[in-house]
């Protein structure tokens, strides 16, 4: 035990880069939700992996925005600036091939860490063909700023992942465990019921109209070995409610069913999942609401 390793390593970047897609295959579950929207993961997630010879505690972050407006937004954000407090290694994972300003933006936050505790992760390299075409693209990044590795990845298929978890354990400080060996995150399992919930309404909805909803679980207790929960989802306007239901109620039935049986897996017993739609105006843009609907401790 006196050379265990354990630690905590960021995962950050602009939306959309497949951020918890690394998360979910590096601690070999499904922790954060995934869709081809930006803006899908709203809050920092521990995800823990512990082996004989090391314990990482990766942390999952929201894409970080420029110039926030929102009130939603500035609090992702500042998930992403907590993520950076007393951390031992930084991916900073960027699409392959497809560099824009928010980058540049991320890079901004990253010129006060040392080099040495920054990784550079390339993702979705698997879609690249011209590989002469990868190695520009990493000389380009290399001279914005110092990185102490370098290394291209895919998280939808696993490619890289081994070396990428080797090169992290070599580079954690020796200690023991923060966590029991068993625990894979910080979170409880009504977090997972809200988040599931969530992926399947921004999976079947309109581009816009997932980021303007909000879930909370009003009832989650267990018998006879059935998890009960009664899940509310938050829409700004009337017309978003109608929406959300469906016609006959098709939408929402097919969200409960989905995530009804995503929970059955995480959770690995029978679900009895109900939900219902309410209003609540702008919340997405107000403090108090963020508080009301759990975004801030």
């Amino acid at each position: 035990m006196s050379k265990f390793r354990t630690g905590f390593v960021s995962i950050i970047g602009r939306p959309n880069v497949g951020k918890s897609t690394l998360l979910n295959h590096l601690v070999d579950q499904k922790l954060s939700i995934v869709s081809r929207k930006p803006q899908t993961t709203r809050w920092n997630l521990q995800g823990i992996k512990t082996s004989a010879e090391a314990q990482i505690v990766f942390i999952d972050t929201p894409g970080l925005q420029k110039q926030p407006k929102l009130a939603l937004n500035r609090h992702m954000n500042r998930e992403v600036s907590h993520s950076l407090e007393h951390i031992d290694i930084i991916l900073f994972v960027v699409d392959a091939l497809k560099w824009n300003e928010l980058d540049d933006n991320v890079i901004d936050i990253l010129k006060n860490v040392a080099s040495d505790k920054l990784f550079l992760v390339i993702n979705k390299v698997d879609a690249v063909s011209d590989k002469n075409q990868l190695l520009a693209y990493i000389d380009t990044i290399s001279n914005r700023i110092d990185f102490k590795e370098i290394i291209p990845v895919s998280a939808l298929k696993g490619d890289g992942l081994e070396g990428l978890e080797s090169l992290i354990v070599r580079e954690l400080p020796v200690g023991p465990p923060h966590f029991p060996e068993d625990q894979v995150t910080d979170r409880n399992e009504r977090f997972f019921a809200a988040e599931f919930v969530r992926e399947q309404l921004i999976l079947r909805l309109s581009d816009e109209l997932p980021y303007r909803l909000s879930i909370t679980i009003d009832e989650f207790k267990e018998e006879n070995n059935i998890v009960h929960i009664h899940a509310c989802i938050w829409v700004e306007k009337k017309g978003q409610k109608s929406i959300v239901i469906g016609k006959e109620g098709k939408v929402l039935k097919a969200v409960g069913k989905a995530a009804r049986l995503e929970l059955e897996k995480l959770y690995d017993k029978k679900v009895n999942l109900k939900t219902w739609v309410k209003v609540k105006t702008n919340w997405f843009d107000s403090e108090n609401a963020l508080k009301q609907l759990g975004y801030f401790d």
